[in-house]
This record gives C-alpha cells, sequence and structure tokens, in this order.
C-alpha cells in the first residue's frame, strides 16, 4: 500500500504543487490528490514507480511501512 501522507509530505519538501507533481510523473492532478488523501490505496507499480522517479525518491520511501511484529 502507498502511504498518501508520505507521498504529500514528499511533494512539499521539493516544493512541488499537485500540478507539478502530476506533470513530473505523468498522472492526472485529481489522481494525486487522491492517493494523498487515501481515496486510492492500491496504485499499480507503474504507477509507484512514476512517483518514485518524479520525487527522486525509492519506491520503498512511498509505501506504508509494515508492522514488524505482524511479519512472519
Amino acid at each position: 500500500m502507498v502511504n498518501g501522507t508520505k507521498i504529500r509530505e514528499l511533494r512539499k519538501e521539493k516544493g512541488y504543487t499537485s500540478l507539478d507533481l502530476a506533470l513530473r510523473s505523468n498522472l492526472s492532478k485529481s489522481y494525486i490528490e487522491e492517493l494523498e488523501r487515501g481515496d486510492k490505496r492500491n496504485p499499480s507499480f507503474a504507477t509507484i514507480e512514476k512517483l518514485a522517479d518524479a520525487l527522486n525518491v525509492l519506491i520503498d520511501d512511498l509505501r506504508i511501512p509494515v508492522n514488524s511484529s505482524m511479519a512472519l
């Protein structure tokens, strides 16, 4: 799952608006905003890759951390 709050934080750290990130990632502004609000939680790998590239971060930086006590 993708952490929408983290996407927003990284976007703002870079000084990007949601439109800037949309243009850099080739995704729609409304889709970026839905991800950030948590309305969309399971984007495709290709989408996550586009966001990570646009924000210049690792894919893992965008994911919700797995609780170590839940790991098998």
